[in-house]
């Protein structure tokens, strides 16, 4: 006869659940396991804990990622005493506790005599204590009855609960379960990080190894930042040291704490976190013009919305509000109980926003965009064996690992916007937003990316979509009709819209809206009452601060990715090896056979043209390296801003990259230049051929920040040629090599903004032009072409001021640039 189970006790994320009846019970990541644990690296259903007759035992059920015990990934285990497992990852998976509880003495135990073995501690860290609350609230649909009917009165949920004492003690709160106190010298602290040596680990992909310090004081508690790269919040404001009161929540990453009755407890209560999204009658006006008016829904955990409309409806605005990238003329939005706008710094990791247009780099593969992402988005002291298991979760999620290694252009449309989808995820927000996902795909691929909506929703995400698309509106939980100018026209089950318009049909109901949205509007008003719109909630404090990564790590990542960007396009590749030597050959077609010699009668002016052909050649080089680069890419740098890529880094990132291919092909240019035309007698400071490569490498960078400046100002890639056309005209006009400027009044001054100028004059002074040509017509009239220091410093100076004013230019076109409203 098979004994009685022995009660279980497991913890997940600081939460307490027991099993008292035999039966098999499942963990993984979708609201129909037995115990859910929303997290990237956990499969829909990753684990099963089963009674046997006589013990527990734990199994994998076929998940991708396995489970961890000691360091060693298992397939199955007994369980017995007490085990710390890690699901999905050895370092970065969420922690989950297991006691088995023990006979409080010998012989048969009944329901009340079994005593918990000693739970592991994850360093000073106390067990939860057992006062029951919801772990987390059932998705719409989802009934936790009907999906687990034997766990009903099985389970018993509590939140973790901290309490640390001036004298230095660390103890459950009265009314736990258990007891315990831990001495930690006079002054009580707690270490809050995400690694399991932390006295509270956050099992968090933001979260820091080592992200805050909690201080009991006679004042209270006291929570400290430990400089950690996301930064540590007290009711949605950044904080680097604050004095902590009664209510105040504190959010780490995705986590919060909740400050009650001396306490800190883990997560939000349960109402806050069921409560979801509630966007409360917002309005937006622009110059007089209504765009949104008293738009309102609310959307629950595990919902999927549909934000349709005819166009000019305001849908992406909407979007945008929601996201937090836009404030709102009146009205508010709250997530999780909180005001998006009010606490949006503290709450912005929490939101994944997926515009229109894709945000991948469709040179790389699946695998390198993905990990440049990672290094952007999460923390610097994760490792790459981390990031890249975080990666395989998202992927898993969204059914794309055997697409690991394929590039991005090679995807299909469906495929590229989970891919989309899979930048977003990597930080494990709650609520997803996406922009018309399915613009421009097949039926088939459609249905494909709303299947994979439905499917994140139900892993218990709030997920918006704004579509144009009908077909696939069953799949979703509530449908928001906007009519133009921004007003609701219905907002309810997609399958209740019949009663509601008088018609199924979409086309008639659409044609309706269009033609007649006051009346629309107002037939919706009429069903349903609202209260009144309560002001907006503007952002608090100050500037939105971005995570703090530091620049040069940023600046590290970004410019590996370009190089690789770079060498993933051979069409591209060879452009530029072709590019200097095309050029570099042109110098070789001018008659003449001094070169750099001094020019006789026979040879009058070919060091000049040889200059000319160089200084064009290097202008050339270095604007068309960078002319479509950040325009064919602002999608992405405006979603990696808004998650904390630094423009100035990313600029930085780009100048050093493109410096060093302008210096290669300018390094080939003149080679081929000296093996046809000779090399250059001594120069000003050191050889002549030096001091000439030198001056048109420098003229090559400057005109590269040239191109950045371009490509930061046009509003798409097919603007960029008429620009580039003019600029290498005028460089050539205005270089001094062509015809003399010095002395004519208005055309000399006018030279001046132009870097070919001073390059010119650079590379005559290296070469001592005004001695090597001295019957040339410009080199009588040039004085800044004598071979002296002060021509010299000059010629340097004046493209270095330059180069600087391109460089700030561009830098305050990323800055400004802003895809969104604000």
């Amino acid at each position: 006869m098979n004994a009685s189970p022995t009660p279980l006790r497991i913890w997940v994320d600081g939460t307490e659940q027991r099993l008292r009846q035999a039966g098999r019970f499942t963990i993984g990541r979708t609201p129909d396991n037995d115990i859910p644990i929303v997290h990237p690296m956990v499969s829909r259903h990753h684990l099963a804990i089963e009674w046997s007759g006589d013990a527990w035992r734990m199994v994998d059920v076929g998940s991708t990622n396995g489970f961890y015990a000691d360091g060693v990934r298992l397939t199955g285990m007994m369980l017995s005493g007490n085990h710390r497992i890690r699901v999905g990852d050895n370092v970065a998976g969420p922690l989950v506790d297991i006691a088995v509880m023990q006979p409080a003495s010998g012989g048969h135990a009944g329901p009340a005599q079994y005593r918990s073995a000693p739970i592991p501690h994850r360093g000073a860290q106390p067990p939860p204590r057992a006062n029951p609350s919801p772990m987390r609230s059932a998705p719409p649909g989802f009934s936790g009855a009907s999906a687990a009917p034997h766990l009903q009165a099985l389970h018993q949920n509590v939140s973790a609960v901290y309490q640390i004492s001036p004298d230095g003690h660390i103890s459950p709160q009265a009314g736990s379960g258990r007891r315990e106190a831990i001495d930690i010298g006079a002054s009580a602290r707690m270490s809050i990080g995400r690694t399991p040596d932390n006295d509270i680990v956050v099992s968090d992909v933001l979260a820091s190894r080592r992200h805050a310090q909690l201080t009991a004081t006679p004042q209270g508690l006291v929570i400290e930042d430990l400089r950690s790269v996301n930064g540590t919040y007290v009711d949605g404001r950044r904080i680097s040291r604050q004095l902590l009161t009664e209510g105040s929540v504190v959010t780490i990453g995705n986590s919060d704490f909740v400050v009650q009755g001396g306490t800190i407890v883990r997560g939000q209560s349960q109402a806050a976190v069921a409560d979801g999204l509630h966007v409360q009658a917002i309005g937006l006006n622009i110059d007089g013009k209504q765009l949104l008016h008293e738009v309102e829904f609310a959307a629950g955990p595990g919902s999927l919305t549909a934000v349709i409309g005819p166009s000019g409806a305001g849908k992406s605005t909407v979007s945008k509000i929601v996201a937090g990238g836009a404030n709102p003329s009146t009205g508010t939005v709250t997530f999780e109980g909180r005001s998006v706008h009010a606490e949006y710094e503290a709450l912005r990791t929490r939101i994944g926003m997926v515009p229109q247009d894709d945000v991948l780099h469709r040179r790389l593969t699946l695998r390198q965009a993905l990990r440049y992402a990672a290094e952007l988005r999460l923390p610097p002291d994760m490792s790459t064996a981390d990031r890249d298991n975080v990666i395989h979760g998202v992927l898993a999620e969204l059914q794309l690992i055997e697409h690991l290694d394929t590039r991005v252009d090679k995807l299909s449309g469906g495929q590229r916007k989970r891919a989309s989808v899979a930048m977003e995820l990597l930080t494990g927000p709650s609520l997803l937003i996406l922009d018309e996902p399915t613009s421009g795909l097949d039926p088939a691929l459609d249905r494909q990316v709303m299947s994979t909506l439905r499917r994140l929703a139900d892993a218990g995400r709030v997920v918006i979509v704004v579509t144009h698309s009908l077909t696939y509106l069953s799949m979703c939980d509530q449908v928001l009709l906007l009519a133009p100018g921004g007003k609701t026209a219905y907002c309810g089950s997609p399958g209740a819209v019949g009663p509601a318009m008088g018609t199924e049909d979409w086309a008639e109901i659409f044609a309706y809206v269009a033609e007649q949205p006051d009346a629309a509007h107002e037939r919706y008003r009429a069903r349903n009452r609202r209260p009144p719109a309560r002001p907006p909630s503007r952002r608090a404090g100050s500037p939105i601060r971005p995570p703090q990564t530091s620049v040069t790590r940023q600046t590290s990542t970004v410019s590996r990715r370009q190089v690789r960007l770079i060498l993933a396009d051979t069409g591209y590749l060879v452009f530029l090896a072709l590019l200097p030597i095309v050029l570099g050959l042109l110098s070789l077609v001018i008659p003449g056979t001094a070169g750099f010699d001094v020019n006789s009668s026979t040879s009058l002016g070919e060091t000049v043209q040889i200059l000319v052909v160089l200084v064009v050649g290097a202008s050339f080089m270095g604007a068309a390296l960078t002319v479509r680069d950040l325009v064919g890419e602002r999608a992405i740098f405006v979603r990696e801003r808004a998650v904390g890529l630094r423009p100035g880094a990313y600029l930085l990132a780009k100048v050093v990259v493109f410096f060093v291919v302008s210096v290669l092909q300018c390094a080939v240019m003149v080679a081929i230049t000296y093996a046809g035309k000779g090399t250059p007698g001594s120069g000003l400071f050191t050889a002549g051929a030096l001091e000439l490569f030198v001056a048109i490498a420098f003229l090559g960078c400057v005109s590269t920040l040239i191109g950045l400046a371009i490509s930061a100002a046009v509003r798409s890639s097919e603007q960029t040629m008429p620009p580039l056309v003019v600029v290498v005209m005028v460089q050539l006009v205005f270089c001094g090599g062509l015809f003399p400027l010095a002395g004519r009044v208005g055309l000399e001054q006018l030279s001046w903004i132009f870097p070919a100028r001073w390059g010119y004059a650079a590379a005559a002074n290296a070469v001592d032009l005004r001695a090597v040509s001295p019957s040339s017509p410009s080199t009588q009239k040039e004085t800044i072409w004598d071979q002296t220091v002060a021509n010299a410093a000059l010629a340097y100076g004046a493209m270095t001021v330059i180069a600087l004013i391109l460089a700030w230019f561009t830098y305050r076109r990323l800055v400004l640039k802003k895809k969104s409203l604000s």
